[in-house]
This record gives structure tokens, C-alpha cells and sequence, in this order.
């Protein structure tokens, strides 16, 4: 029972997007197919601790407690002012966009981006990034147990997101047991076309990979300068990680 419901309550709360900011419960209940009872027992609940404001009627938005949280989850990982800076700093230098990203249990969620030219795509922080189509979901998928990554298929499907993108499920085990070994992925054009992408992991002390940073840049200037990129991309994903560790 409480399983359940903590499952219905980030589902309610997935539905709180840049593009659909408010919602009411009726709408919420029809989304989710539940109870209208139960879905005004959640949201009010919800606001009761912040998570999400009522704005008029039964209408609500996300609530500013979530800011604290994340606030929080920043100050408590290695990722910080630093990072930003140096994402920004790599990102000027390779003039290329540069991304960390992290798996928050279905997919990979965008930590900091930075792009030299305004006419690069953007990421904003928080948003998700596709996994089977990107170097980072690559990275990150291929720490998982291939179990655990079939019931993500399952789930979601790989979605054809260009002419590129792998859509067969034997392709995408082979390319995640070769990115694990190698700690390296590579993708040309499967998010967006004529785009390529590499990612590599940023390790914590046990060696697990906590989370992976890319570069991105046209398909045909990445292949020209990809051990330049690979270089880069350990060596900050290294210095990020070593700015964290406090001083003994």
C-alpha cells in the first residue's frame, strides 16, 4: 500500500513541466487514470509539505520547497559552482556543447550544460536526455544490470529519434558491454542528425561511475578531433570529481 502510493505520488508529480506548469486534480486523475478522491488526497497532501502550492480551486503548481531539495542534492555531491565553471570553460575551448547528466532511475536528468554558440541545443538542468539514443544514456545505461535495462525497454521502447538512433535491442546490449569495458560512448547522429556526441563517467572512489559528461559537435569536426575530446573529457571528469574531495 505504501509502495503504491509513493509510486502515484511521483507520477503526480512528473506530470509538473516547464510546458505544463499547473494542473487541477480533475485533469490529474484523468491523466493517471485515478480516483479523483485519491488524486485530491496526494496533491493536497503534496502541499501540505510544500512540494506543491495550490493556486486557485484545485489547481496547483510545483511548491518552492523543491527548490531546498534540490539545493541540497548540489551542496551534497560533487557538482557545484566549480562544475559550471568548468563545464562553460571546456565548452568555450572545444567550441562545442559540453553536458553532465546523471541516472535518476529511468533515465539519464541533465546536472549543467554549456554551448559556445547560441545556436546549439540546449539543455536546462533538470530536464531528461533520451538513453538509448545518447553518449550519456549509453554511459550511464551500461552501469546498469542488462536486466534492469530490458525492463526499461520494456517500458519505454527505443523511440526512433533520427535515422541513426539504435532501435534494436541486441545493438544496444553490444554497445553497452563495449562502453562499459572501455568506459567510453560514442554516438553519431541518433538524438540529432549530422550531430556527434562522446561521454565518458565520472567515477566515484569506488570506481563506479555516479555520473558521465559529454561533448557534442558535428559529426564530421568530432571524428576529426576525437582523441583530443577523449582526453579533455577524463581530464575534467577527473577534476570535477577531485574538487570535491575535502583536504585531509
Amino acid at each position: 500500500m505504501v509502495l503504491n502510493t509513493i509510486d502515484r505520488t511521483g507520477k503526480v508529480l512528473d506530470l509538473f513541466t516547464a510546458e505544463t506548469p499547473e494542473w487541477g486534480v480533475t485533469a490529474v486523475a484523468a491523466r493517471l487514470q485515478l480516483p479523483k478522491s485519491t488524486t485530491f488526497d496526494i496533491m493536497s497532501s503534496l502541499a501540505a509539505i510544500g512540494l506543491l502550492q495550490q493556486t486557485s480551486g484545485d489547481r496547483y503548481r510545483l511548491g518552492w520547497r523543491v527548490l531546498l531539495f534540490s539545493g541540497r542534492l548540489m551542496s551534497s555531491s560533487c557538482f557545484n559552482a566549480d562544475t559550471n565553471r568548468r563545464v562553460a570553460a571546456l565548452s568555450h575551448q572545444l567550441s562545442a556543447v559540453v553536458t553532465v547528466g546523471a541516472w535518476d532511475g529511468r533515465g539519464v536528468v541533465c546536472i549543467t550544460n554549456a554551448s559556445a554558440d547560441r545556436t546549439d541545443p540546449i539543455v536546462t538542468r533538470g530536464v531528461h536526455i533520451s538513453g538509448h539514443a545518447s553518449a550519456l544514456g549509453k554511459l550511464l545505461m551500461a552501469q546498469l544490470p542488462w536486466s534492469t535495462v530490458e525492463e526499461l525497454i520494456d517500458r519505454n521502447g527505443l523511440p526512433k529519434l533520427t535515422e541513426n538512433s539504435v532501435v534494436d535491442v541486441n545493438i544496444l546490449h553490444a554497445q553497452l558491454i563495449s562502453v562499459r569495458r572501455d568506459d567510453v560512448a560514442i554516438e553519431h547522429g541518433e538524438t540529432i542528425p549530422d550531430q556527434s556526441c562522446i561521454a565518458v563517467g565520472i567515477h566515484q572512489r569506488d570506481h563506479r561511475a555516479m555520473a558521465a559528461l559529454s561533448i557534442s559537435a558535428p559529426t564530421e569536426r568530432l571524428l576529426t578531433r576525437r582523441e583530443e575530446y577523449l582526453r579533455v573529457a577524463r581530464r575534467t571528469a577527473r577534476r570535477i570529481v577531485q574538487n570535491a574531495i575535502p583536504p585531509h
